[in-house]
């Protein structure tokens, strides 16, 4: 199905890549508990910004999420066995770092699938390097396409991740993904891309500080 796309719709492209992360998730035991559904927005077209402790969460949020979401991802990390698969079924935006040009045609394409009611989920960190679930800086350039495209950001925190590879799937300890209150247009208006990142890391990072005592 990946690879034969003309084949079939999106939506049952991404119906069958759902399936495929739920069997994957539950094959392996692994527990994901959702909280704070009630503050996704009704209305299409938000920025989900997480935490980022594993290469496990987009699957964390694609389990737990209700509708559907693309995902912005390094291109890098697009091309391993699975996610590879997953990036051909599921809406997505690889970002050539070293390419400004990639990256600058990537972020408009992203203000316009928002303006057009498409949801996204980006992890504004870059990567999980520390293992220690501690949150670290957000890039700046991760929020011009929600400012330009004057969308809700809904921040989302994403609790224990990290122990799943440590333990080697042992860990009892459910993973939690946290979606938190929803940052309307309104909130950040005037707002520097480098003062929305800073605003949505601090409503994670106060979050995660109820579980990282």
């Amino acid at each position: 199905m990946a690879f034969h796309q003309s084949k079939y719709t999106e939506d049952e492209m991404y119906a069958y890549c759902l399936k495929m992360i739920t069997f994957a998730i539950e094959e392996s035991r692994l527990k994901v508990v959702p909280y704070g559904l009630e503050n996704i927005p009704e209305k299409d077209g938000f920025y989900i910004c997480s935490n980022h402790q594993e290469k496990f969460d987009p699957l964390a949020i694609w389990y737990t999420f209700p509708r559907k979401v693309g995902v912005i991802l390094d291109d890098s990390v697009t091309h391993r066995p699975f996610i590879r698969e997953v990036c051909r079924l599921i809406k997505s935006q690889r970002l050539l770092k070293r390419n400004t040009h990639s990256v600058v045609k990537a972020y408009s394409e992203i203000t316009k699938d928002l303006k057009a009611g498409l949801n996204y989920m980006v992890f504004p960190e870059g990567g999980y390097e520390k293992q220690d679930g501690k949150l670290g800086e957000f890039m700046a350039g991760s929020f011009k396409s929600p400012q330009r495209a004057h969308c809700p950001i809904l921040p989302v925190a994403i609790v224990d991740s990290f122990k799943i590879f440590d333990k080697g799937f042992k860990t009892t300890n459910p993973i939690q993904v946290h979606y938190l209150k929803p940052i309307a247009p309104e909130e950040y208006d005037g707002m520097s891309t480098t003062e929305i990142a800073e605003l949505v890391k601090n409503r994670i990072q106060e979050h995660l500080n109820i579980y990282q005592k």
